[in-house]
Parts: structure tokens; sequence; C-alpha cells
């Protein structure tokens, strides 16, 4: 599929009170030897810029170089409005944003890159979202179109669902069809968590 293009942006969302690991972050959970934030991280590597949005543990390793951490505005409020402080760090020449949970292990710069071409393939104001194995689109797994992502995010209120940061956009749903784990496959919950460290281990 070739290289990520240089004009897009990743924001990567890590809030969350993570209620069924005991409070310890989702996006900082380890497998095979590295947290699922720093996965989505190397993911992302090629994007113009990488903010990360959310409270991480003190104890949390540095981010790589060229990656930010900010705080949603106001704290707790949510995923459109934590996806709103995220744009505020991304360059105006930036023409898509993807828009990612921090605990997606298996997210790929291949991922991206089909994400990235069948949002081109429609036009340039069309995003585009994996859906996973019940249909179901993974908001916060897709990349969009800046412009039209900036006037959302601009009206959400505090509380306001991500889907809201979409309104309007028109969307194509990608399936992964590769043999591999699929990019949109989250840790929500323990068993999430063993499934991931399962695959991660296949693949060694």
């Amino acid at each position: 599929m070739g290289e990520l293009p240089s004009d897009f942006a990743a924001i990567l969302l890590v809030g969350g009170k993570a209620r069924r690991f005991a409070g310890c972050a989702k996006s900082e959970l380890v497998v095979e030897g590295t947290t699922i934030l720093e996965r989505v991280l190397a993911a992302c590597g090629g994007a113009a810029a990488r903010v990360v949005v959310g409270t991480r543990p003190a104890d949390a390793a540095a981010l790589p170089a060229g990656a930010v951490q900010v705080l949603e505005d106001p704290p707790g409020s949510g995923p459109a409005r934590s996806v709103r402080t995220g744009l505020e760090h991304v360059p105006d020449d930036c023409s898509r944003v993807a828009v990612l949970a921090g605990d997606l292990p298996f997210l790929s710069p291949e991922a991206l890159r089909l994400l990235i071409d069948t949002a081109n393939a429609v036009g340039p104001e069309s995003g585009a979202v994996f859906c996973d194995n019940a249909g179901r689109r993974q908001w916060l797994c897709g990349v969009w179109p800046a412009a039209p992502l900036r006037r959302n995010a601009a009206e959400v209120e505090p509380g306001a669902p991500a889907r809201l940061l979409f309104t309007g956009i028109d969307v194509e749903t990608v399936v992964w069809e590769d043999a591999s784990p699929p990019p949109w496959f989250d840790c929500d919950t323990p068993q999430d968590l063993d499934q991931a460290r399962s695959w991660a281990a296949d693949l060694k």
C-alpha cells in the first residue's frame, strides 16, 4: 500500500477509568513486552503529529520524540471533547486526522493506509472507519477529513459522544480481511487482554 502520507495526524484517546482493570489505564497494559499505547504510537509513526489526549500514570514511560500529551478541557469530559482538545495541536495543513482509541494493540501502518486510501477513493470530504466482526462501526478506529472534523468538534459539549464529531461526514466502512489480528480489536476486558497476548505470542 505504500508509505503513509505526510499530511495526516493522529489523535490517541487514553482517558477512561478502566474499572475492569482495577483502575489500571488500558493504554498502559503490556502486550509482548510493549505497552499498547507504545504500539499504537508506533503504528502512527509516519504522522505529521501524534497527540495523546488524557491522563497517564505518573510512572508511565515518556512518549517518543515528536508525540505530545495533553489533557481534555474540561478534564473527564469524554471522547468528543478530547478530540476537540487534540485538534488544537494538529497542524493546519493536515488534511486527514486519525481518531484512535489508545487500547488498539494491533493497529498497524498498513491498517491506517487502508483507511486513508478508502476515504480518498470516495473524496477529500469523506472518512473511513473499521467495522468489527458483528458489523458495528468502530468510531475510534477511523480516519477523517480535518476541516469538517474541526467544525464539528467546535460545537461539542462536555460529555458528548464521539459520534457527534462525524455528523454530516460521508463515511465508508472498512472490513479487515487479512489473517492477522484485526486493527480495531480493543482491550476492554481482562479476557480481551488475554486474547491480545495470545495473538501477539503467535505472531512472534
